[in-house]
C-alpha cells in the first residue's frame, strides 16, 4: 500500500493544479490519462488525481460530475484511513454543496473536515474548513458567527503552510465586514490580502481581492475607484485565463456603469458577459446577465425586453433550484448506497463472527497440539543434553589420552636422545678419553710417529664427537627451518636422501610463499623426518613422493611410497614413531590418515587447520 507520494508524483500533481484554474479541461485530460496507467497499489496518487478531476468539473459548474469524483476519492481515502485526505475531500464536497445551495450538507461536511484535520494533527489546514464554515454563516447573513470563524482561522496563520488559504480568509472577512457596513475594516482586510497575494504571486487571490474591493467602493458610491478595482481584477483574469472570474469582474463593471447612469456602456459589457456565459455554459453567469439585462432595458424604457430577461432570470433561478434538488437527491442516493454497504459489512461481520468461533475452537485444538509438541521437544532437548554431556565426557577422556600420549612421546623422545648420547657421543668420548689417558701416562714410551698417530686419532675422535653433537642438535632444533623455511628444509632432506642409491625422494609444494606458524612448521618438519626414517627402516621402498599444499584455511601433507606396506590394524606393533607423529598432529587439531596394505605401499595424509 502506498503510504506517501514520491517526489516525482508530487511534481505531477503540482503541475496539474497549476493549470487547473486556467484550463480545467486540459488539467482533467492530463489527470485521466495518468489515472488510466496507475496500478491499484498507487492509492494516494489515485486519490490526488480523483480530487483534481472533481475540482475541474466544479470549476465548470458541473457539480454532479465533480461530486462523483470527490465521493470516489473519499471512499478510497476512508479505505486506507488517510485522515488528512478525508478532511481535504470533505472540505471540497462542502464547497460544492454550498455553491448549489444545500447549506445543511455543506455545513456537515465542513465540520467533518475539521474533525479529521484534528485526527491528522494538521492544524494549518483547518484554516480552509473554518473559512468555509464562516462562508456558510455569511450566506445565512449571520455575519457575527461568520466573523467568529474567520477570526479563528486567522489565529492559525503561524501554522499555515498555504498562504493562499490566508488570502481567501481575508477576502471573505472583507465580505463579512461589507455586509456589516464596515467598509473601512473591509478595505483593511483586502489591503492585507492583496499584499500577501503579491508576495506569493497568487494571481487568483489578487483577482478575487480586486473584485471584492470593487464591490466595496460600489457600496461606498465611489464608481471611479470601483471601476478601477474591477478593471484590475478583469485584467488579471484575462491574462491568466480565469474565464469564470473574468465574467464575474465584467459583470461588476456592468453593474457599476448601470448605477452610474452609463446605461449603453453597461449594455455592451453585459452582452459580452452573456457571450462568455454561453461559451462556458455556466448557469449562474447566465442568471446574473439576465438580471442585469432586465434592469438595463427597464432603465431604457424597453419593458418588453426587460420582462423577457426577467423571465429568463426567473427560469435560470428555478433551474438552479432544480439542480440543487437533483444534487440533494444524488446525495441521498449516495447515503443510501453507503448505508447499504454498511449493512453488507455488518452481514460480513456476522459471518466473520461465526467463522471466528470456529477458528477459536481450531485455535484451542492447535494450542493443545503445540503444547504437546513443546513437551516432546523438551524431552528431546533433555535427551540431547544428556548425549552432549556424554559426548563432552568422551572428548575430555580423549584429550586426557592425547595428553598422555604427548607425555609418553616426550619421554620416548628424551629416551631416544639419551640413547643417542650414550651410544654415539658416549662411545666417541670414551675413545677420546682412552687415547688421551694413554698419551698422558706413556707419552715418553712411544716413538714420535706412534705419538703423532695417537694424537691424530684423538683429534679425529673429538671431531666425530663434535659432528655427532651437531647432528643431535640439528634433530632437536633444526636451523634449516629458521634459515630457509619449510620448503628449504624439505629440499635439504630430499638432497640427503637422494645421496643414497637405495631410495629416491621427490617432492612438490603449493602455496608455501609466506611464512607458516612456527609450531605448525616444526610439526610438519618432524613428521616428514619421521616418514623418511620409517620409509628407510621399514618399507623397503625405492621411491618416496611428498606433497605439501597450503590453502586459505588448511595445510595438507601427503606422502606416498612403493614399499612393502603394512596392516594398519597392527600399527601399534611398529613402535612409537607413528604414535608420536599422530600425537603431534592432533595437538594442532589436525587429522592423520594412513592407507596401507601389505605389498601395496603406503599413503599418509595429514590435514592441519590454519587458525
Amino acid at each position: 500500500m502506498q503510504l506517501s507520494l514520491t517526489a516525482y508524483e508530487e511534481s505531477i500533481v503540482e503541475d496539474i493544479h497549476k493549470i487547473l484554474y486556467e484550463n480545467p479541461l486540459s488539467s482533467r485530460q492530463e489527470a485521466i490519462q495518468i489515472l488510466d496507467t496507475l496500478s491499484e497499489a498507487k492509492v494516494l496518487m489515485k486519490i490526488s488525481l480523483l480530487k483534481a478531476l472533481g475540482s475541474s468539473y466544479v470549476l465548470e459548474a458541473n457539480y454532479s460530475e465533480g461530486l462523483k469524483y470527490y465521493n470516489d476519492a473519499l471512499l478510497r481515502a476512508k479505505d486506507v484511513e488517510n485522515y488528512f485526505e478525508i478532511a481535504n475531500i470533505n472540505n471540497n464536497i462542502g464547497v460544492v454543496y454550498r455553491e448549489i445551495g444545500d447549506i445543511k450538507s455543506a455545513y456537515l461536511h465542513f465540520v467533518e473536515a475539521l474533525d479529521f484535520y484534528d485526527l491528522a494533527q494538521n492544524y494549518g489546514k483547518k484554516i480552509g474548513a473554518l473559512n468555509n464554515i464562516g462562508l456558510v454563516y455569511l450566506h445565512l447573513n449571520n455575519c457575527e458567527k461568520a466573523m467568529g470563524y474567520f477570526n479563528e482561522a486567522l489565529e492559525y496563520k503561524g501554522e499555515a503552510l498555504d498562504s493562499i488559504l490566508i488570502v481567501s480568509v481575508l477576502n471573505n472577512a472583507a465580505l463579512c465586514k461589507l455586509s456589516q457596513e464596515k467598509a473601512k475594516e473591509a478595505l483593511e482586510h483586502l489591503d492585507e490580502a492583496l499584499q500577501l497575494s503579491q508576495k506569493i504571486n497568487n494571481t487568483y487571490g489578487l483577482c478575487i481581492s480586486y473584485q471584492i474591493k470593487g464591490k466595496v467602493y460600489s457600496e461606498l458610491n465611489d464608481p471611479d475607484k470601483a471601476l478601477e478595482a474591477y478593471a484590475l481584477s478583469s485584467e488579471i483574469a484575462r491574462s491568466t485565463s480565469f474565464e469564470f472570474q473574468l465574467a464575474i469582474s465584467e459583470m461588476g463593471i456592468a453593474e457599476v456603469l448601470l448605477n452610474s447612469g452609463r446605461i449603453e456602456e453597461s449594455l455592451v459589457v453585459t452582452q459580452n458577459v452573456m457571450k462568455m456565459a454561453d461559451e462556458q455554459d455556466n448557469l449562474s453567469l447566465k442568471n446574473g446577465a439576465h438580471f442585469l439585462f432586465s434592469q438595463i432595458y427597464e432603465r431604457r424604457g424597453d419593458f418588453e425586453k426587460s420582462l423577457f430577461h426577467h423571465k429568463e432570470y426567473i427560469n435560470a433561478q428555478q433551474e438552479i433550484v432544480n439542480q440543487t434538488t437533483i444534487h440533494q437527491v444524488y446525495d441521498i442516493e449516495l447515503n443510501y448506497l453507503n448505508n447499504l454497504n454498511k449493512m453488507q459489512e455488518l452481514e460480513i461481520e456476522k459471518k466473520e463472527l461465526v467463522i471466528s468461533k470456529k477458528n477459536y475452537l481450531l485455535g484451542f485444538s492447535f494450542l493443545i497440539f503445540v503444547l504437546l509438541l513443546v513437551g516432546l521437544y523438551l524431552i528431546y532437548v533433555n535427551l540431547r543434553h544428556k548425549q552432549e554431556v556424554k559426548f563432552q565426557k568422551t572428548i575430555i577422556e580423549l584429550n586426557k589420552k592425547k595428553a598422555h600420549a604427548a607425555l609418553v612421546a616426550e619421554i620416548q623422545e628424551r629416551k631416544r636422545i639419551g640413547q643417542e648420547l650414550h651410544d654415539s657421543l658416549g662411545h666417541l668420548l670414551s675413545l677420546a678419553g682412552i687415547h688421551a689417558s694413554v698419551l698422558h701416562k706413556r707419552n715418553h714410551d712411544f716413538e714420535e710417529n706412534k705419538r703423532k698417530e695417537l694424537l691424530e686419532t684423538l683429534m679425529k675422535t673429538i671431531d666425530d664427537a663434535f659432528i655427532e653433537v651437531r647432528t643431535i642438535s640439528h634433530n632437536l632444533a633444526p636451523s634449516l627451518l629458521s634459515e630457509r623455511g619449510l620448503q628449504g628444509a624439505l629440499k635439504s632432506i630430499s638432497d640427503r636422501v637422494n645421496q643414497s642409491p637405495n631410495l629416491r625422494m621427490t617432492y612438490k609444494t603449493f602455496g608455501l610463499n609466506g611464512k607458516l606458524d612456527k609450531l605448525i612448521e616444526n610439526t610438519l618438519f618432524r613428521t616428514i623426518q619421521e616418514i623418511v626414517n620409517n620409509t628407510i627402516k621399514h618399507s623397503k621402498a625405492s621411491d618416496l613422493y611428498v606433497q605439501i599444499v597450503k590453502g586459505n584455511n588448511e595445510i595438507t601433507l601427503m606422502a606416498e611410497d612403493n614399499g612393502s606396506g603394512f596392516d594398519v590394524n597392527e600399527i601399534s606393533d611398529r613402535g612409537n614413531g607413528l604414535s608420536n607423529m599422530k600425537s603431534r598432529i592432533e595437538n594442532l587439531k589436525g587429522n592423520l590418515f594412513i592407507d596401507s596394505n601389505p605389498q601395496r605401499g603406503t599413503i599418509i595424509s595429514i590435514l592441519i587447520p590454519l587458525e
